[in-house]
């Protein structure tokens, strides 16, 4: 099986330290209003703004491996040989590694990971953790896709041709990843497999429950 293309044991590692930072305050001033003054001898009560909390997911017990809707068999023609539920070691969660092989016996991978760790501050940080492990080349943002997403790639050739696409997104507290890697003789298209995972991703950020 290849080797995953994120440094996750060292983000597990460096999240160890995570309880100690502190969350970071955002205002935002829309300016004076213009009313009209109290009545003469009338005192107006201070008024305390707020901010909305963002939605909290949980993703401890989900059973990513049932949903094999997600794997892009159909489309690559490939068949599971194995199925690896281990979640993830970075922050609570679910995960699962589908091993799989091409109809012309080439290995394949496809990984999903959502991790809930127990505060935005916390997931921001795995975010950039996993962005500044990953061995692979960005290629760039995701737009439409929760409070940040991005995708990479990677082709190598480790006695064939092998072909590589990652995507993770997160929302709110909510992190997840999808890894793709399929060989063969020729080079899987880099935009098949990003159609893949990006659906995935989409599919998974629906899947994760709230808290």
């Amino acid at each position: 099986m290849a080797t995953l293309p994120l440094a996750l044991g060292r983000a597990a590692a460096v999240l160890t330290v995570l309880a100690a930072v502190a969350a970071c305050d955002g205002t935002v001033d829309g300016g004076p209003v213009e009313t009209e003054g109290p009545p003469p001898g009338t005192t107006t009560p201070a008024v305390t703004q707020s901010p909305v909390p963002a939605r909290s997911f949980n993703a401890t017990g989900l059973r990513l491996c049932e949903h094999r809707e997600l794997v892009p068999l159909a489309a690559l023609s490939l068949t599971v040989r194995r199925e690896d539920p281990t979640p993830p070691p970075a922050a609570p969660g679910a995960a699962c590694l589908f091993e799989m092989e091409t109809a012309d016996g080439h290995e394949a991978n496809f990984r999903v990971e959502a991790s809930t760790p127990a505060s935005v501050e916390e997931a921001v940080q795995l975010y950039g953790i996993a962005r500044q492990g990953a061995s692979m080349r960005r290629e760039g943002g995701l737009e439409s896709i929760g409070d940040e997403a991005e995708a990479y790639t990677r082709q190598s050739q480790p006695g064939f041709k092998y072909a590589e696409h990652m995507a993770q997104a997160r929302e709110s507290n909510l992190v997840v990843q999808v890894w793709l890697a399929v060989g063969g003789d020729e080079f899987v298209p880099t935009e098949l497999l990003a159609q893949e995972t990006v659906k995935a991703l989409r599919r998974t950020l629906t899947l994760v429950p709230t808290a």
